[in-house]
């Protein structure tokens, strides 16, 4: 019989045990649920960032091609202007200076924005 009333006592002792590490469980998921938290979030963020970075790479391509585009038919412009202003002085004015002037301005900052890219 003492060994049965052993065996009462050691799930007593057991049930004791559980029940007062109990009220600690609140505490230990506080302190590990944002560092959880921060886990998931930083690898959904790769996540994202990766995905983006995928669907961003073939619009990046086609934009760089339209500013190409844009670079070379600014450099012939200016290049026609230029050989204008060489070859007619006579023709030349103050409207086709600004003119030859703001597409210098214009293929520098296209420049700019395609380095960027």
């Amino acid at each position: 019989m003492p060994s049965e009333k052993a065996k009462e006592q050691g799930k007593t002792i057991s049930l004791a045990a559980v029940l007062s590490w109990l009220p600690l469980i609140p505490v230990f998921w506080f302190i590990v649920k944002p560092i959880l938290v921060t886990a998931v979030s930083d690898a959904v963020a790769d996540d994202i960032h990766t995905q983006v970075q995928a669907g961003v790479q073939p619009i990046n391509s086609a934009f760089k091609l339209l500013l190409q585009s844009d670079i070379n038919k600014l450099k012939r412009d200016i290049a026609m202007l230029e050989f204008r202003e060489e070859h007619e002085p006579e023709a030349w004015g103050q409207e086709a200076a600004m003119l030859l002037s703001d597409k210098k301005i214009e293929l520098k900052a296209l420049e700019e924005a395609k380095e960027e890219l």
